[in-house]
């Protein structure tokens, strides 16, 4: 295999000698071919204008989300190809920078006109805030002029946009709360008027009564039976008592007083001797008292004196006094409270009656609280909404929103961009002589013919007795083909030197 390879290597060499004035000849067609392509190739010029949105004013942060001056960067490229793709705008553009005023506006030429710049002019957003304005033509003043008039047309047509639809949106929220603000009142009217006709308030009011009502009745039944038990205690009590008082208690009582006047003497005796007048003045009272007790328990021993005192007077006794005060003060207690509970029973009744009623009316007035609370809610919306569409309609008019800035502004193109004569003029010789030589070396592996014993052998394996040296060639002169090469070459760089100048 390495010696076939050999082989056509050699075959190329020799065919290289052989065919060299066909090789220089389809170079040069080649080459010249290439470089009539480059004069007749119209190189396109590029001009790109930056612009930048600016919503960086010293205004923003003091209406931070009260004033919508900023557009998400995804809407960015979009807002500005509606804008710039008008056909209001390209009409003065295609009328402005190609010089035809005659075009009529909604014609065929005009429309093709526009819809050519639809095409080649290219938006780009190379980072947040930032367009790119692109257009290429052939004609570098034309190029020029042509992305000059669409950012100028296009930064007064935003500006004027802008102010446009800041002022219809207010106007159109503005016209969204007067009409809700007069459905809130009539839904409040409507509010007010089911309230003022339904005085039995609503259900957890009444609840919370009939609650209340129902402690209070435990409560009174519970006080009740106690007094009624306190009741019969005291006529227990009472019955054991006397109207009137006995000796004996009148003896009590004196026996009370010797006791307390004895302590008194003990006391006296502490500080004083016997002969003392205070000591002598005790000591005799308490031998009065002593004497008044014998003298009440020997008048205790006659019936007929059983209801009088010592001096003959009709004496109540203290304690049923007491006790029958307290049984008619805890009968009268008990008269009221039953009263009350009365009373309380009827009103616990008429709540169980009002519940039913609010029960009755509780759908309409919840319809009518949840058509007031979606109101009331739409109406504080549109408020703020109002507030912020008026603050931006405001920041639009003095020039405090979203404005578009002319950040690098378009350089008038001298070189054309992508492919330019020059290298055509490079393509014309490298393409001459690979292609020769290519056809060259496809034309020997392609050929069919046996060229080599070794083709040969590998077909017919040991049919190959001898080879026979190959016929004497004449190769051409190596001076003729310098001569040829320096001829094509001097002929085809005074060309290109020749139609550079006239494109020039």
């Amino acid at each position: 295999m390495n010696a076939l390879i050999f082989q056509h290597i050699q075959e190329f060499h020799k065919q290289l000698k052989i065919r060299m004035q066909w090789l220089i000849a389809g170079g040069a067609l080649i080459s010249f071919a290439v470089l009539i392509a480059g004069i007749n190739f119209k190189p396109e010029y590029e001009t790109s204008v930056t612009i930048f949105a600016d919503n960086q004013n010293v205004i923003k942060p003091l209406l931070e989300g009260q004033a919508a001056v900023t557009v998400p960067r995804n809407e960015r490229i979009r807002i500005v190809q509606e804008t710039m793709f008008a056909p209001r705008l390209l009409e003065q553009v295609v009328k402005a920078t190609f010089g035809n005023q005659t075009i009529m506006t909604g014609s065929d030429e005009m429309e093709e006109a526009m819809t050519e710049l639809r095409k080649t002019i290219t938006l780009s957003a190379p980072a947040s805030n930032y367009i790119t304005i692109s257009y290429s033509d052939v004609s570098s003043n034309t190029s020029f002029k042509v992305v000059n008039k669409i950012t100028s047309l296009f930064i007064e047509e935003s500006a004027q946009n802008k102010r446009a639809e800041s002022k219809s949106a207010y106007t159109f929220i503005d016209a969204q709360v007067k009409s809700y603000k007069n459905q809130l009142v009539e839904a409040e009217k409507k509010l007010k008027s089911f309230e003022a006709a339904n005085v039995d308030g609503i259900d957890t009011q009444v609840n919370t009564a009939i609650a209340n009502l129902r402690t209070t009745i435990d409560e009174i039944a519970i006080d009740i039976d106690a007094e009624e038990v306190k009741i019969a205690a005291l006529e227990l009590q009472l019955a054991d008592e006397t109207r009137y008082a006995n000796y004996d208690y009148n003896a009590r009582v004196f026996r009370d007083r010797l006791a307390k006047h004895e302590s008194e003497l003990d006391t006296l005796r502490l500080n004083y001797h016997d002969e003392y007048p205070d000591v002598i003045e005790m000591q005799l009272q308490i031998q009065d008292l002593k004497d008044t007790i014998v003298e009440i328990e020997n008048a205790s021993q006659n019936p007929r004196n059983y209801f009088f005192d010592l001096t003959g007077d009709h004496s109540l006794n203290p304690i049923y006094e007491d006790l029958s005060g307290l049984l008619s003060e805890a009968k009268v207690t008990v008269k009221t409270k039953r009263h009350r509970l009365a009373a309380n029973k009827i009103r616990l009744q008429e709540e169980y009656e009002r519940r039913a009623r609010v029960a009755e009316n509780q759908a309409d007035l919840s319809e009518l609280t949840r058509d007031y609370s979606v109101t009331k809610n739409i109406y504080e919306d549109l408020l703020e909404r109002k507030e912020r569409a008026r603050i931006s309609m405001t920041l639009d008019l003095a020039g405090q929103g979203v404005t578009y800035k002319v950040l690098e502004p378009a350089i008038f193109p001298v070189l054309p961009t992508g492919i330019r004569y020059f290298h055509f003029v490079l393509a014309g010789p490298i393409l001459g002589t690979i292609l020769p030589l290519g056809i060259l070396i496809a034309f020997i592996i392609i050929d069919s013919r046996i060229k080599f014993a070794d083709q040969l052998n590998e077909l017919y394996p040991g049919i190959v007795l001898a080879v026979l040296p190959e016929e004497a060639v004449k190769y051409p002169d190596w001076r003729w083909v310098s001569v040829s090469l320096t001829a094509v070459l001097v002929c085809y760089t005074g060309a290109a030197f020749f139609f550079r100048y006239l494109l020039s």
